[in-house]
């Protein structure tokens, strides 16, 4: 039996609990919102198309397998980078903190900036830190593999470091040259790869869903995921979380140190890094 619980029960967490249902990977679901009817109608809408037991009862929170945060202000076209939510945020951070004490699952952070609230609510809540891991990775690495297959490369993407404007696609896993110019046409895309969707409807919904119940059944599985997570040290990294490929346990995570990076990858990780570690120590 597998409790998804959604703190934040709007676009991504609202779909994220009818995914979880509809793919059999939760067996209950527990919604909460500061929006009580949007949580109770959410509740109304996927019981009416499944028999599942649906809880609005924040305490039960603490008794579920997996929490998605998702709660907070969501990107928009007069949101120039996800790091521009960092204030707006922070407090629902805080008051989610508080919700989650008791809590013994896994929590996926996924309110932007994610690999901040990733850093804080591994290191500055009552959390242990091998309960937090921060979702986008997953979904940048599916965005880059679709560039590339639109470009004519058959490959599997990756993309590592910041969710946001300093990720890092990784072009010397792909097999083949691909020269610099290219190389930045391609980042320049990813990195306003969410937008057309944000003008169109208002915020990215289907893709992030299904990523977000991928990444609970891969941790289910223990498959490597690509996920942020304090570095704590791996690839000469401290301060911060960032997107890193690792295997997510019960016991936390063992991150994969084995990848090797060219210099522009290098040169592009090290400022996702440093970035990173300046907002993190705002938290």
């Amino acid at each position: 039996m597998t409790t998804v619980a959604c703190l934040g029960t709007g676009r991504i967490g609202g779909e994220v609990a009818y995914v979880s249902a509809l793919k059999g990977f939760a067996d209950e679901l527990v919604l909460f919102d500061i929006n009580e009817p949007l949580a109770h109608a959410q509740k109304l809408d996927i019981i009416h198309g499944m028999d599942i037991p649906v809880s609005t009862n924040p305490a039960d929170i603490k008794d579920a397998d997996y929490c998605i945060f998702s709660a907070g202000y969501s990107r928009s076209p007069n949101v120039k980078t996800r790091a521009d939510l960092f204030d707006k945020n922070l407090p629902i951070a805080r008051e989610a903190a508080e919700q989650l004490k008791g809590f013994s699952g896994k929590l996926i952070v996924v309110t932007n900036p994610m690999d901040i609230f990733t850093w804080y609510f591994a290191k500055h809540t009552e959390l242990d830190e091998g309960q937090v891991v921060g979702f986008g990775g997953l979904l940048d690495s599916s965005r880059f593999t679709l560039a590339l297959h639109n470009m004519g490369i058959d490959k599997k993407g990756i993309v590592l470091g910041e969710h946001g404007e300093h990720q890092v696609p990784l072009f010397s896993k792909l097999g083949i040259d691909v020269p610099l110019p290219v190389r930045e046409e391609i980042l320049t895309g990813l990195r306003g790869s969410s937008m057309p969707i944000i003008k169109g409807k208002t915020g990215t919904v289907f893709g992030p869903a299904y990523h977000i119940v991928s990444m609970m059944d891969k941790i289910e599985k223990g498959r490597k995921i690509i996920c942020s997570l304090p570095a704590n040290g791996a690839y000469e990294i401290d301060g911060c979380s960032l997107g890193l490929p690792a295997v997510v346990t019960g016991n936390g995570a063992k991150i994969d140190e084995s990848l090797r990076f060219d210099p522009w990858e290098k040169e592009k990780f090290l400022a996702a890094t440093e970035f990173l570690q300046g907002l993190c120590r705002r938290v």
